[in-house]
């Protein structure tokens, strides 16, 4: 017997009611989320230029670290903030100024970051203002969990584990001072601390948000999943999200059994995808029908990128392709955009024109997508195709740095297109 009980509640989305000024609020928040999304994309094509022409007066580490955190903190973070107030917190909550206060506080602290990480790198201001992040996300993590209600539906279970791993993600951070206080600073502790948290961050606390939204969406529109599926795939996903973190592990220790349990964790993430694709495959007309072109474009490139993830993810549990996977640059460096790029972004985006806090329909924002679209495929493709080449000792693409510089720029320039189609909207409803 298939197991399709309807939950207890009949789903009513938490929004209804919500006011023109509270929806105003949450457009804000997203455009000033994009925003530092085009400044950490603008740094992102600086970089790629440096391997063009000279900059001299460049740090290019301290450059990088702007670019990740920027990219991470105040995109991917920010909008997640916004996307979960505006999809799980009842209207009274979201009324409340204190997470609007937040809001500006924790945005405060990516300028700080966006400003010191350039001149001094990893320094006392940047991590101040990187600290200063953390403690803010503990806040919002406390507050929205309790405002949350219980985890009665799949959705919200999604979204606790989700701050769960984000909270876990940040021990690595804690870490990082007693390593850089000390000779393990040079060691193999400080890169197992760094990917420590960003394992969990990418793996963790953005991919169960963004399937956390995911699953609201369906259950805001009662469309029923089979509900011990649903627990598999979410048990599957989680411990494979444990065990995978063997990988970084096994860069400085490779040991048989650290493979061992990497391959454990990249089968279940398998299994996992195999049980996901079975919980909406039966339901695929009745998904699709929720959202209009623009947006079904943009969530089969955000489920393209998850499952391709998954695959690359699967091929390093052969030790001789994990070596390759993290010793060549191109390889990670791909990788890294297919999950902030791929799943994550294009999936956010299309959730907010959803949600119609974003508009997707003018000729600017429409210009601006396929520009990010363009921008993202191409560069993924000359990132993978000169990884391979390194690997079969074929050497360089011809014109690889001028290519990647050139088509990089079509990801800021289609951010820069999205944000002024959105912004004469800024203050009125869709």
């Amino acid at each position: 017997m298939t197991d399709t009980r309807c939950y207890d509640a009949i789903y009513k989305h938490p929004t209804s009611g919500i006011s023109k000024p509270q929806l105003k609020m949450k457009k804000v928040w997203l455009l000033v989320a994009l925003v530092n999304l085009l400044l950490a994309t603008c740094i992102g094509v600086l970089l790629r230029y440096a391997f063009v022409e000279e900059v001299s007066w460049m740090k290019f580490k301290n450059f990088l670290h702007a670019h990740s955190h920027v990219a991470m903190l105040g995109w991917i973070y920010m909008a997640l903030y916004a996307l979960l107030i505006h999809n799980f917190l009842p209207a009274e909550q979201q009324r409340s100024r204190a997470y609007n206060w937040l809001f500006w506080f924790t945005q405060f602290s990516v300028v700080g970051m966006l400003v010191s990480f350039p001149i001094q790198g990893y320094g006392p201001i940047s991590i101040a203002f990187s600290t200063v992040h953390i403690i803010l996300s503990y806040i919002f993590a406390g507050w929205f969990w309790a405002d949350m209600g219980k985890a009665d539906i799949f959705s919200k279970k999604m979204i606790r584990t989700a701050l769960i791993f984000m909270v876990i993600s940040t021990l690595g951070v804690w870490v990082m001072g007693p390593i850089m206080a000390t000779k393990l600073r040079s060691s193999a502790f400080y890169y197992m601390a760094v990917q420590f948290y960003l394992h969990f961050q990418f793996n963790g606390w953005f991919l169960f948000s963004v399937l956390g939204l995911f699953f609201k969406h369906l259950e805001t529109k009662n469309i029923i999943l089979t509900l011990h599926r649903q627990k598999l795939f979410y048990w599957l996903l989680a411990v494979s999200c444990l065990l995978t973190y063997a990988l970084a592990v096994a860069w400085a220790e490779p040991l048989a059994s650290v493979f061992l349990v990497n391959s454990v964790g990249v089968i279940l993430q398998l299994l996992a995808i195999i049980i996901f694709i079975m919980l909406i495959w039966p339901k695929r007309a009745h998904i699709l029908d929720l959202f209009n072109p623009i947006e079904i474009t943009l969530l089969k490139i955000a489920f393209y990128s998850f499952v391709f993830k998954i695959v690359i993810q699967a091929s390093v549990a052969v030790p001789f392709v994990a070596k390759a996977a993290y010793t060549i640059r191109n390889y990670v460096i791909g990788f890294i955009h297919l999950i902030l790029l791929g799943a994550i972004t294009f999936f956010l985006l299309s959730i907010a024109f959803n949600n119609q806090i974003l508009s997707g329909r003018n000729t600017l924002s429409r210009m601006g997508l396929w520009s990010i679209i363009a921008g993202f495929i191409l560069s993924e493709s000359l990132l993978f195709l000169q990884g391979t080449m390194f690997w079969g000792a074929m050497g360089f693409l011809p014109f690889y740095y001028e290519l990647l510089f050139a088509v990089s720029i079509l990801i800021p320039l289609g951010i820069a297109l999205l944000i002024g189609g959105n912004f004469q909207k800024n203050f009125s409803i869709v």
